[in-house]
């Protein structure tokens, strides 16, 4: 999935500056779920420190940032029927695994769509419809333009659609909570 990426940061005197305008370096286009593309587009790790440049998608960490760091991601999701049968199954598992570290941890094996990881996420519909799914089967369509704020729940995102649908995915870091009742993470 291209992204372009433009980073800014400061020079020796403190001006603002461009550090970077290119493909953003982690993205994968999955060859046997055509539609389906997955694009780090940054990851701050805590603490974040004002106009550092590092780059930290290069280390090809987990997916999910550390309580406190960022993450963005932007996804394309084709329909469900593409997803639910990959060409190859083995070589789809394998390139997951090596694309969505930390991530692909998350999702269930019994539905593997639903997952839940320990992140505020703030999901912005671009192109297309999902249908966000909860516990109990709860669903709610979410189209272009549509904003979720994803507090840490238990989750599906289900394209019934014909279409690929595309959204930007802004990722914040939660520390484990004290009490159990919220279930694993």
């Amino acid at each position: 999935m291209h992204v372009r990426r433009i980073v800014t940061g400061h020079d020796a005197l403190g001006r603002s500056v461009f550090v970077s305008d290119e493909p953003a370096p982690r993205a994968t286009d999955f060859i046997d779920m055509p539609g389906y593309g997955l694009t780090q587009v940054w990851r701050n790790d805590t603490p974040a420190s004002l106009g550092g440049t590092g780059d930290c998608t290069l280390d090809n960490g987990s997916l999910i940032p550390f309580p406190g760091g960022s993450s963005m991601l932007m996804i394309s999701l084709p329909p469900d029927t593409v997803m639910g049968a990959p060409l190859d199954p083995d070589r789809a598992f394998a390139q997951m695994s090596a694309a969505m570290p930390g991530l692909l941890e998350c999702f269930e094996q019994q539905d593997p769509a639903m997952h839940r990881t320990l992140t505020v996420d703030y999901v912005v519909m671009l192109e297309g419809e999902l249908w966000l799914e909860l516990d109990e089967g709860q669903q709610r369509r979410v189209s272009a333009g549509d904003v979720v704020i994803q507090n840490g729940t238990r989750h599906a995102w289900r394209n019934k659609s014909g279409s690929v649908a595309k959204a930007a995915v802004f990722m914040q870091g939660l520390a484990p909570r004290a009490d159990t009742t919220q279930g694993p993470a």
